[in-house]
């Protein structure tokens, strides 16, 4: 009871709807803003609506408008608006049947305004209104019972409150169009006219041709407690049909829609007021008729990089138009006074993955903890490689999402169930295989070498240089040798394990005829000792082994730990730890997303001493974090594009060049873009990016080159997010996703060659590091989480798609990932 007493919302700034409520209404807007907030959090969007189209376009108010004189709502006055279509639990599916929403913001601005040139994050007005008249339950009370109950329990609230059955049968619809809808604010809100006078206001929108309101189901298919219905087995329509047909319509010709208003006087009699502001009654249309404020006129589709960030509620609002706010969790004003808050938590929480300390008692004595003191640096200052401390459990903001768990756990051998992340789960695939009997080629799925009975030949060879898991390494010969072009690995500074076979160098040598290349010659040293060996000698193969190992080494370390995984992570870090509203963040998070949680779990997988390549190879783990130094140490978003690495010759079967020169156009065009449209935002938090370039800066390992990471300006900025967008999606992808076609096969590639007459030699270890090769490989290269070409922004997409016919010889576009995430 003491906990009753206190108001867990005492020491908060004091926001309005927290300000003078009740304790019991500010536990519940803290439990419910968790529950959503969570959601959000998890989904990375919307808790709820979570799947939306935006258009923008005029309101304009009727000529004569039936109701009060308001100072806003003056005949003729156009305002730009936008007006969102969505389901409401936020189901992709739109065959699901479900509730639909139309939330419309009234925006400040000329009418005719392009959407570059208006405020879209204050508005002057939003209105949210779905399918339905009325809402299942009248306050926050009943409706926190709700949220918090099983499906079992639910049961019994549908005992308890007899109206949510037919209300619900109102709200889930199986609609043609969103547009042939009718939607109801279903709350109440309060209406001030010119005179003072004071009157309740629900609002309504129709069709601009007054059609009957459509997709009504049959009240006996309602499944309850189960808030939903699920697609029918014999509906083939299209997961986005509500989404592309709102979409055309807006494109071919526009839509119209009309605002309606309810209107009903304030009374002095206080058990009037309760009733007309209860959600679950719908006003009797004779008595209280919907008139005629103003038509909406929607004409162009809001990109959806635009679309995602904007937070819309009931509490954006001018005073003449307001919210009704509650005290106690039974008034029926107390449910969109609830709305309001959750509304906002969830937003913060999907922008910022981080709480509101303002509206919500989260455990925390004032405002937000500082980013830099969430995100902390792993080691010494110009020392260390810049990266997350993975010694620190993650923050709230980057752990894996439930999509994400579960696309790792089932693709890692043997499966896993999705819960928490699995830590291990490869380990000991080893052991099994071998108390089987197994080897890992007859265990593992059949990787691309093992289906190619060329594998050995060198015109095959020479096309994995080119397109396979390390491409973007040959150097052009300036002297007059027999070869033009060589690929070359250095690892004379480098420590090798006993029993461990690595070149102290080793050179590959190609020629360029008739717009091909041809495998040459192999250079290498090994155990002190030089030789070149050419096609047709005795140990020819043998040239080629050496080198596909040295390839695989570096592969690992410099081409995907080093030039994504590592030298993202200092960029991601610099970001998290300054950009908050900088809408550099609607561009870059979605980028970084899985990101640290794949390098804080690499720590342990890939690295230190009983990471995969430290075991496998013969690098120790001191070793390893050597080349990998090294390699950061090279890297800077100044000055670098895929045209530095390209090859001069025109080589007919070079995809790899073509697609990363294509694609880098497509981010070009999709960054420069985004910057024209939020160039004024971007310079008005530029203290943020003044932040990060300091964080880059000071962490960097470049030593004197290091300012060679800051950010001087917007230009430079733009370079960055290329780069940064360039490495994280396309050439992640190809790295990581071409693993297993080159190493799952230790027969073909191996990332250790071993000394089979040395006296450490162990075959039985051996065989567990080839099963480990191929498990990791396996899992790596399957793991295909957030497809560009499923959750990226439609700008970024549709550079992509016109570009797939120069994309898809290297690599399948539907493979891209926004993301290094794993």
């Amino acid at each position: 009871m003491a906990n009753e007493i206190q108001n867990p919302v005492d020491h908060l700034i004091g926001d309005p709807r927290v300000r003078d409520i009740e304790p019991k209404f500010s536990k519940i807007i803290s439990d419910i803003a968790r529950v959503f907030g969570q959601m959000a959090q998890l989904k990375g969007r919307r808790a709820t609506h979570s799947f939306g189209t935006v258009a923008k376009g005029v309101l304009e108010v009727v000529k004569q408008p039936d109701i009060p004189p308001h100072r806003l709502l003056e005949a003729g006055k156009k305002f730009p608006v936008l007006l969102r279509h969505a389901n409401i639990k936020g189901f992709r599916d739109d065959a699901i049947l479900d509730g639909r929403g139309a939330t419309l913001r009234i925006l400040n601005g000329p009418a005719d305004a392009p959407i570059t040139a208006l405020d879209l994050h204050t508005p002057i007005l939003d209105v949210l209104m779905s399918t339905g008249r009325c809402f299942i339950l009248p306050d926050a009370a009943s409706f926190s019972r709700w949220v918090a109950s099983s499906l079992q329990d639910r049961g019994k609230l549908l005992v308890e409150f007899p109206k949510i059955t037919p209300i619900f049968a109102e709200i889930i619809r199986n609609p043609d169009s969103y547009t042939k809808l009718h939607y109801y604010s279903e709350t109440t809100y309060l209406f001030v006219g010119l005179d003072g006078q004071q009157y309740y206001l629900r609002y309504r929108l129709i069709n601009s041709d007054r059609s009957a309101d459509t997709g009504f189901i049959n009240s006996a298919d309602l499944r309850l407690p189960l808030d939903y219905l699920p697609r029918l087995e014999n509906d083939t329509r299209p997961e986005t049909y509500l989404q592309n047909d709102y979409q055309q319509r807006v494109k071919n010709g526009g839509v119209k829609y009309i605002l309606q208003f309810q209107l009903r006087a304030v009374s002095d009699n206080q058990a009037a007021n309760e009733e007309a502001k209860d959600c679950t009654i719908p006003w009797d249309e004779t008595q209280y008729p919907c008139k005629d404020v103003a038509v909406i006129s929607l004409t162009e589709i809001v990109p959806s990089e635009l679309a995602e960030p904007l937070e819309f509620n009931p509490y954006h609002a001018p005073a003449d138009l307001s919210l009704i706010l509650a005290h106690s969790i039974n008034e029926t004003a107390s449910l969109n006074h609830l709305r309001s808050v959750v509304y906002q938590i969830s937003a913060n929480m999907r922008k910022f993955q981080q709480p509101s300390a303002e509206l919500v008692d989260w455990g925390i004595k004032g405002n937000q903890p500082d980013p830099k003191q969430v995100y902390t640096y792993y080691g010494q200052i110009g020392q260390d490689i810049p990266r997350y401390d993975f010694r620190r459990p993650l923050p709230d903001r980057v752990k894996p999402k439930p999509r994400y768990i579960a696309n790792f756990g089932l693709h890692l051998f043997p499966a896993r169930p999705f819960g928490t992340i699995p830590m291990l789960g490869i380990v000991g695939v080893a052991e099994t295989m071998q108390a089987l009997g197994q080897t890992p080629p007859q265990w593992m799925p059949a990787n691309l070498t093992r289906t190619r009975p060329d594998k050995y030949e060198d015109q095959f060879f020479v096309e994995r240089r080119l397109n396979g898991f390390n491409p973007g390494k040959f150097n052009q010969v300036h002297t007059f040798e027999a070869w033009q072009y060589t690929i070359r690995y250095d690892c004379r500074k480098y420590k090798v394990e006993e029993a461990g076979i690595l070149p102290a160098e080793i050179e590959a040598r190609f020629k360029f005829e008739d717009h091909n290349l041809h495998l040459h010659s192999i250079k290498f040293i090994l155990n002190g000792k030089t030789e070149t060996h050419k096609p047709g000698d005795a140990d020819w193969e043998w040239s080629k082994r050496l080198f596909r190992t040295a390839e695989f080494v570096f592969q690992e370390i410099q081409s995907h730990l080093g030039r994504t995984h590592m030298n993202l992570d200092q960029y991601a870090m610099a970001y998290y730890r300054n950009v908050v509203n900088n809408p550099i963040r609607l561009l870059l998070e979605p980028h970084f997303d899985g990101l640290l949680n794949i390098n804080s779990l690499g720590a342990a997988l890939i690295l230190g001493d009983t990471g995969f390549i430290p075991e496998a190879s013969s690098l120790s783990p001191q070793e390893v974090d050597i080349v990998l130094k090294d390699e950061i140490s090279r890297l800077s978003y100044r000055n670098w594009s895929p045209h530095i690495q390209a090859l001069k010759d025109e080589v007919q079967n070079n995809h790899f060049d073509r697609a990363a020169l294509s694609v880098w156009e497509a981010i070009e065009e999709y960054v420069s873009e985004f910057f024209q449209q939020q160039e004024a935002g971007i310079k008005a938090y530029w203290s943020e990016i003044e932040g990060m370039s300091g964080d880059l800066v000071s962490h960097s390992v470049l030593g004197q080159k290091s300012q060679s990471l800051a950010i001087a300006n917007i230009n430079d900025l733009k370079q960055l997010c290329i780069y940064v967008i360039y490495l994280s999606s396309f050439f992640h992808s190809w790295v990581n996703n071409k693993q297993y076609d080159d190493g799952g096969d230790p027969a073909y590639a191996s990332i250790g060659l071993w000394d089979g007459h040395h006296p450490q030699y162990n075959p039985i270890t051996v065989a567990e590091k080839h099963a480990k090769q191929v498990t990791l490989l396996w899992t790596l290269s399957s793991v295909r989480y957030n497809p560009v070409m499923e959750v990226g922004p439609s700008a970024l997409k549709d550079r992509l798609w016109k570009r797939r016919k120069l994309i898809q010889p290297g690599i399948p576009v539907e493979s891209i990932m926004m993301s290094t995430n794993i």
